[in-house]
């Protein structure tokens, strides 16, 4: 019997703590979504008032957080700096809305802007549009090309299994696709978008000494395919060229 109560009575210091860090830890979450709620509600009341510019400083620090409703935000956002006249955030939040919720009429209005400003970048080409595509779908494209994987495997496992034989251009095949599954995974990583936010250069390399090679005024929306510490690599007419990340605010996707 001592024996037994040597080993039980550790135990409730432990389940006590547990317990304690538990209810500290659900405590401290609601403190903090109250808190949330109570700013989200001053930018609110602060917006119907009309006060933009107060309203603008609250709803953009709770735009950072990305466990809030960005939609709903963004949409407020690019109405508050469209009413305010500064365009290229209006038009920033306006695509960040889009990006979360492609729509036709949301697409007219981000173009209209971007025409009455000659903000260039807007434009509905192919890319733009496959892009957009590629970051609303990408998630279930992901899962559609893993399950196809997954099948193949299973495939290629019963051959194993039943000494069947596995052709060499099946194993080719099998290659190629894992390739594939990795670029499509990693194009997120690389792939972005950013709006400028001041008059900038473009550089032939990521350097502040490397020679410019264009300008670009703000406003200008750009697609980045990777970075190199604060340059980022972006594609100007047909060719690779470095902007700096400090002069571009960039798009969510």
């Amino acid at each position: 019997m001592r024996m037994q109560n040597y080993e039980i009575k550790p135990t409730m210091p432990k389940l006590f703590l547990k317990l304690f860090l538990l209810f500290f830890l659900l405590l401290f979450q609601y403190t903090d979504c109250k808190a949330q709620n109570d700013v989200a509600k001053k930018a609110d009341s602060l917006f119907s008032a009309k006060e933009y510019s107060e309203s603008a400083k609250i709803y953009e620090l709770i735009f950072r957080d990305d466990q809030v409703n960005k939609k709903n935000i963004s949409l407020k956002l690019a109405y508050i700096y469209e009413s305010l006249g500064d365009f290229p955030k209006a038009i920033f939040y306006l695509n960040n809305y889009y990006n979360l919720n492609p729509d036709d009429e949301v697409f007219e209005k981000m173009n209209k802007m971007a025409l009455e400003n000659k903000f260039t970048g807007f434009e509905r080409n192919d890319l733009n549009f496959i892009l957009v595509l590629y970051q609303q779908f990408y998630i279930y494209i992901l899962y559609t090309v893993i399950l196809i994987g997954v099948f193949i495997l299973i495939i290629l496992f019963r051959k194993k299994i039943y000494n069947k034989k596995i052709l060499r251009r099946h194993m080719i095949l099998v290659g190629l696709f894992i390739v594939f599954l990795l670029i499509f995974i990693n194009v997120p990583n690389r792939y972005q978008s950013a709006i400028v936010n001041k008059k900038s250069f473009f550089r032939e390399h990521p350097s502040s000494g490397s020679p410019i090679v264009g300008t670009i005024e703000t406003g200008n929306k750009i697609n980045i395919f990777g970075e190199e510490d604060i340059w980022l690599k972006v594609l100007w007419n047909r060719k690779i060229v470095y902007i700096h990340k400090n002069d571009t605010w960039i798009l969510n996707s």
